[in-house]
C-alpha cells in the first residue's frame, strides 16, 4: 500500500492544532500563514479608486465619505448663457456674468441637485452683471433663450422678485424704460415683461404692451419646483412652464395669437444693476440656467438613470500565490436601489488603463462577500455599480470595503542536498520538498562560494523541472564546485536558496 503524501503546510496545520490541544497556553502557536485585510472607504479613503463614472463623493459613514451617484445637473454647453449650480459657490460657471453676491449663503439643505443651493433670508440678493458676450448685452435682440431654475420657498412673501433685469431703450431718442421680473403676487409668480417686446417702426423700434404671464397654480411652500420662461424666436411663442407643464402661454404678435406677425425682444442699456436674484424671497433656489436656445425642459429627477461606476486600479496582494478570501461590502440601499459588485484577479498587470488592467472577467461578489474555492493570484481589482431606483430619487451608497486575503508563501527549498563526481561534472540530488504547490527546482552552481554565476560554457542555474536530480557536464575535473537549489511552485514563486555544498568534478574517461 503507498504512503498518502501529505503537504508540509497540512502537516504543520496538524501538529499546530495537537499542540494546542494538549498546551493551550500556545495560543499564538499557528502555522497556516494569517489572513492579511485591506480596508478601503470610510476614514481610510478611497485612493484605490482609479476609474469613475457617473459617481460623486459625500460625507458619509466614519466621519469619511461616501460614493454615492452623480446629481443629473446639466453641464456648460455652447449655448449656455448663464450657469449658477450653487455647488460651494454663486459665480456663474459660464463666464459670462461677473457675480456680485449681497448676503447669500450656500446651504447645503435643502437643494436640488449637487451639493448646495443658494439660501435667501429675506434681505439678501444676487447680481449677475453681464459682459460683453452674455444675453442681456445692451442693444441685444436675443432670439431664442430660455430661463430657467429649481424653487424651494419657505414662505410665500408677497412682493418677493425671485429675478429681476432692468434698462432703458432708446426710442426716438427719448430713454423708454425696460423691466423683466419674475414675482410674488396673489401667492402666484408672475413673469412682466415691460417694454421688451418690440416690432419695427417709421421712427425705429416700436415697444408694444407689457406681456403677463401667470401661473395657475399657487405657491406651495418647502416643495421643490422648476419654473422655466422660454421664447421660440422662430414662433414667436413666449412660455411660462412649472415642472414642464405650460402655465401660461403668449405669441408676441399683433393679436396675442399665433397669427404670422412675429414681434421681437430687444435689451436696452442695462442701469447697471445686472440681472437680480431673490429680493426679499426667503426660501432655496437652485440650478439657475440661462440658455440661448429652446429648452426642452427640466431635468425631471434627481438622477439620469444612467448607472455609476466605480474600478480600483490592480491591488497588489504581494505574490502570485495569495488567495483571495473575501470582500466584504458596508453599502446602504434605500428603497429598491442597489449596489453590485465584483473581482477579477490575476498575476500581471496587461494595460495601465483600470478598465483593461488585468486580463480575466469579472465576477460577481457573492452575497456575504467569502470567495468560495482556491482563488489566487497576485493582483486583484473590484469594481461596483450603482444603481438609482425607478423614480431616479434615491441612490445607494457605498460606505466601506474589506478585502481578506491570505499572503502568498513561498515554497522551502530542498532541506538535504548531495552532490556526486561523474565524468565531466557532478550528479546533484535533493529530497523533494513535500508541498503540493511545489512545481520544479533550479540548481545553482559557481566556482566560488556563494557565486552562482555557471563556468565556461555551462549556464547557472539548471532547471531540473519536477525531478530531484540532474547532472550538470561540461566541468573541469578535479575542480571543486559549490552548488544550491532552490525550489518554486505553479504560482511562480520562489523559495530560498538550499544550503550550499562542494562537490569536485570527475575526470573524463580519457583521464582529462
Amino acid at each position: 500500500m503507498s504512503t498518502p503524501v501529505v503537504s508540509t503546510r497540512r502537516y504543520l496545520f496538524f501538529a499546530a492544532a495537537i499542540a494546542l490541544s494538549i498546551f493551550p497556553g500556545l495560543s499564538t502557536l499557528s502555522a497556516q500563514t494569517p489572513v492579511a485585510e485591506r480596508n478601503f472607504g470610510g476614514r481610510a479613503g478611497w485612493d484605490l479608486l482609479t476609474d469613475l463614472t457617473n459617481v460623486r463623493f459625500i460625507p458619509g459613514w466614519q466621519g469619511g465619505y461616501d460614493v454615492t451617484l452623480e446629481d443629473a445637473t446639466r453641464p456648460v454647453r455652447t449655448e449656455t448663457d448663464l450657469l449658477a449650480g450653487f455647488d460651494g459657490t454663486v459665480e456663474d460657471l459660464s463666464g459670462s456674468y461677473r457675480t456680485v453676491n449681497n448676503g447669500v449663503n450656500v446651504v447645503s439643505t435643502p437643494r436640488r441637485f449637487g451639493s448646495g443651493a443658494a439660501g435667501f433670508d429675506g434681505t439678501g440678493s444676487i447680481a449677475y452683471i453681464p459682459g460683453p458676450e452674455a444675453l442681456f448685452t445692451p442693444e441685444t435682440q436675443p432670439g431664442s433663450f430660455t430661463i430657467d431654475f429649481w424653487l424651494h420657498p419657505h414662505f410665500v412673501t408677497e412682493g418677493a422678485v425671485i429675478l429681476r433685469w432692468q434698462g432703458a431703450l432708446l426710442n426716438s431718442g427719448h430713454p423708454v424704460l425696460q423691466d423683466l421680473r419674475l414675482e410674488i403676487s396673489d401667492r402666484r409668480l408672475h413673469w412682466v415683461l415691460t417694454n421688451l417686446v418690440v416690432r419695427a417702426g417709421r421712427d425705429g423700434v416700436e415697444p408694444q404692451p407689457p406681456v403677463r404671464l401667470s401661473a395657475r397654480r399657487s405657491l406651495v411652500p418647502r416643495i421643490w419646483r422648476h419654473h422655466q420662461l422660454r421664447f421660440d424666436a422662430e414662433t414667436g411663442q413666449l412660455a411660462y412652464l412649472v415642472d414642464g407643464i405650460p402655465e401660461d402661454i403668449h405669441y408676441l404678435s399683433d393679436s396675442g395669437t399665433e397669427d404670422g406677425t412675429r414681434h421681437s425682444i430687444l435689451f436696452g442699456y442695462d442701469t447697471g444693476d445686472g440681472l437680480v436674484v431673490g429680493q426679499r424671497y426667503e426660501g432655496a433656489l437652485d440650478e439657475l440656467r440661462i440658455s440661448r436656445s429652446v429648452s426642452t425642459g427640466p431635468q425631471p429627477s434627481r438622477f439620469t438613470g444612467d448607472p455609476g461606476r466605480v474600478i480600483s486600479g490592480p491591488i497588489d496582494l504581494g505574490g502570485s500565490g495569495a488567495r483571495l478570501e473575501a470582500v466584504e461590502t458596508r453599502a446602504h440601499e434605500p428603497g429598491n436601489t442597489e449596489i453590485r459588485g465584483y473581482y477579477r484577479i490575476g498575476n500581471i498587470v496587461v494595460h495601465d488603463d483600470p478598465r483593461d488592467a488585468i486580463d480575466a472577467e469579472w465576477t460577481p461578489l457573492p452575497p456575504g462577500g467569502g470567495v468560495p474555492g482556491n482563488v489566487r493570484g497576485r493582483f486583484v481589482q473590484l469594481r461596483y455599480d450603482l444603481l438609482a431606483d425607478a423614480r431616479r430619487e434615491e441612490s445607494p451608497r457605498l460606505q466601506e470595503v474589506r478585502l481578506r486575503y491570505t499572503a502568498a508563501v513561498p515554497p522551502p527549498p530542498p532541506r538535504i542536498v548531495r552532490g556526486t563526481p561523474v565524468p565531466g561534472g557532478v550528479e546533484i540530488s535533493w529530497d523533494p520538498v513535500l508541498d503540493d504547490d511545489v512545481a520544479g527546482y533550479r540548481v545553482y552552481f559557481g566556482e566560488r562560494p556563494q557565486r552562482y554565476t555557471g563556468t565556461a560554457g555551462v549556464i547557472s542555474p539548471r532547471d531540473a523541472g519536477a525531478t530531484s536530480n540532474v547532472t550538470i557536464t561540461g566541468l573541469a575535473g578535479d575542480v571543486p564546485y559549490v552548488f544550491a537549489v532552490e525550489s518554486y511552485d505553479r504560482h511562480g514563486q520562489t523559495s530560498t536558496l538550499s544550503r550550499e555544498i562542494e562537490v569536485r568534478a570527475g575526470r573524463e574517461r580519457n583521464g582529462r
